[in-house]
């Protein structure tokens, strides 16, 4: 018989993209309480150029922040943003080790899906090297955080490495640990927004970042549903001062299929300096740094794929500043994926 002919790469393109309406009350202490409407949007397209090689761009509201795709409503109807999200390649070298570039999604293994480093809607900017092997991963990048004309540039370098184990009886136990490293911080002005790092007369950073992460998590059956708990620890090596952070988690259930939900707990304590501020969650506490506390959340999935979202942050933060404050924040989401 005659062989099959190679699929064309238009064949192996995909597009891909998701809506969120959200409603949200925010309590912060000594502020009036704020109630706003907010979107999100984003549309993918990825495709195979050879079995090896694929690219993926991204577009998202939310201008030019780093951490967030919403846009808040409100503006005199004025027209939103649409910006590039995301232009990588990943170049598969081996059956075990590919090479990513470009403005891609987070390479690192987030313990938990939870974001005590890096928030969701980070892509970072460079090259990444992944690697699996078994049981084993690792991941190494390089990344332009600031490109400075009259001065060094500030570059993260970070590498993490990992072990995850399977029991026969579907347990899975899986462990690491991670070193991000950033040139030319201290002294120089806050990365797009300082968020909860402490800064010095002149408003730059205070200290350096060599963030040193010890992460773990466990996933099992408990009534015939998934149970993951997780740690998650990180300290900044290049200071002594407001310098540590941990979640500690779980999640219940799987909300996958239509009728099926989940539940979520966290407590975190992410001290000023402990990690860059710019690039964690963007909701907890506020965002950035300096906060501890609590996290709720709880999916349930519609017929239709549609998404109901509830979150509920029971914050405080302020500790590096002398004065807790106490912050509450309810978020209530409708997500469309298709």
């Amino acid at each position: 018989p005659r062989p099959e002919p190679a699929s064309s790469w238009a064949e192996t393109v995909t597009v891909v993209g998701d809506l969120r309406y959200r409603h949200e009350t925010i309590n912060e202490e000594g502020l009036n309480a704020r109630q706003r409407h907010r979107i999100r949007a984003r549309l993918g397209i990825s495709g195979d150029l050879a079995d090896n090689l694929s690219v993926g761009v991204g577009l998202t509201t939310g201008g030019s922040n780093p951490i967030s795709g919403n846009q808040t409503l409100g503006d005199g109807f004025s027209h939103k943003d649409l910006d590039l999200d995301y232009a990588y390649f990943d170049w598969g070298l081996t059956e075990e080790l590919s090479l990513v570039g470009g403005k891609m999604k987070n390479p690192f293994y987030r313990p938990g899906s939870h974001h005590l480093i890096y928030d969701d809607d980070l892509h970072p900017e460079g090259l990444a090297l992944r690697y699996r092997s078994g049981r084993f991963f690792a991941n190494v990048g390089g990344f332009w955080v600031e490109e400075r004309a009259a001065d060094d540039d500030s570059i993260m370098i970070g590498a993490q490495a990992g072990y995850k184990a399977t029991s026969v009886n579907g347990t899975t136990l899986t462990a690491g640990f991670s070193y991000y490293t950033y040139d030319a911080a201290k002294g120089r002005s806050p990365f797009f927004f300082a968020a909860g790092n402490q800064l010095d007369a002149s408003d730059n950073y205070l200290t350096d970042f060599d963030e040193l992460e010890l992460f773990g998590e466990i996933s099992f059956a408990l009534a015939g549903q998934p149970l993951t708990l997780f740690l998650d620890y990180v300290t900044n090596t290049a200071t002594n001062a407001f310098d540590d952070g941990f979640a500690l988690g779980a999640t219940y259930r799987d909300a996958s299929a239509p009728g099926s939900w989940d539940l979520s707990y966290v407590y975190q304590d992410l001290q000023a300096n402990a990690i860059v501020a710019t690039f964690s969650d963007s909701d907890w506490g506020g965002g950035g740094t300096d906060a501890k506390g609590h996290f709720f959340r709880t999916n349930y999935v519609l017929p239709g794929g549609w998404k109901l979202r509830f979150t509920y942050f029971m914050n405080e933060r302020g500790e590096a500043e002398g004065s807790l404050r106490d912050y509450k924040r309810l978020q209530a989401d409708i997500n469309f994926t298709f």
